[in-house]
């Protein structure tokens, strides 16, 4: 039976209720796997600032990866290992694309301070909540090409359209990494990252640092973005409301976000029934 030592968990529709709180029986069931020898850590398409509340929350200090792998940070010697930035050409390229096809731009423009979020009009659409939970981070411009212009680097990119709108922007490369973070209602939201932004490399960096194999990993998530790194690890696991894409690709479905699904999953896993 294999011996799992390292567990990642997503936030957003995972380790988080609809409240966005980690319940008590979750973190109970965190307590238990940490004092069994296992390693948890988070892995989330958060940036830094939307997150880093739950870290200290769960007492995290090692490696936590942010903006789906853009940031890897250590909470323990506190600085940052793994930095990947978007160059400001590309971005405006990307903005400018985006606007041409009817798309919704934000540009985010650093990592660690805010308002990170920068838009040139308001938001309205299937992600309202999402941009109203987050309007505290948003700064307003005349002009996005005008501001991203002025910019050498940036955090990510992101644009919210029609997900038929997307086809070509997906095969970008030179430098960007596309992730499809998830889609609502026919609406797609689409992050462009620099170089080597994702979760699935991300666990590489996170596999040296702790010592384990793929095969001793398990994950949990829901969403879109989380499929790559469903791929590579010994047990993938997903949520009962996650996406049907996610689950196709998990070993075993838990119980929903709002029905401690984590603690359902690890329990089991503690008990060597999920193997």
């Amino acid at each position: 039976m294999v011996k799992y030592r390292l567990v990642l968990l997503d936030l957003d529709g995972t380790l988080l209720n609809s409240y966005k709180e980690i319940s008590r029986r979750n973190r109970e069931i965190l307590e238990a796997v940490l004092n069994k020898g296992m390693n948890v850590t988070i892995i989330t398409g958060r940036s830094y600032v939307a997150a880093c509340d739950y870290v200290h929350q769960l007492g995290i200090k090692t490696l936590v990866v942010f903006q789906n792998g853009a940031l890897i940070y250590d909470f323990g010697r506190k600085q940052a290992v793994h930095i990947s930035l978007l160059e400001g050409r590309k971005a405006l390229q990307i903005i400018r694309i985006g606007k041409s096809r009817g798309m919704y731009p934000v540009l985010y423009e650093n990592f660690f301070e805010v308002p990170d979020m920068v838009v040139d009009k308001f938001y309205s659409g299937p992600y309202a909540r999402y941009f109203e939970m987050n309007r505290w981070r948003m700064r307003m411009v005349e002009s996005l090409e005008d501001y991203a212009a002025g910019l050498e680097h940036v955090a990510e990119v992101a644009l919210v359209g029609e997900e038929k709108g997307f086809d070509s922007l997906e095969s970008l490369n030179d430098g960007i990494s596309v992730v499809k973070n998830s889609v609502l209602e026919g609406h797609a939201f689409v992050e462009f990252f620099g170089p080597n932004s994702s979760k699935a490399h991300a666990l590489q960096v996170l596999l040296k640092y702790f010592g384990v194999g793929e095969d001793e990993t398990v994950f949990i998530g829901d969403n879109l973005n989380d499929i790559s790194l469903m791929r590579r690890v010994g047990l993938p696991v997903a949520m009962g409301n996650a996406v049907e894409d996610v689950k196709k690709v998990a070993r075993y479905v838990t119980t929903t976000n709002d029905e401690d699904g984590v603690a359902y999953a690890l329990e089991r896993v503690l008990r060597g029934e999920w193997i």
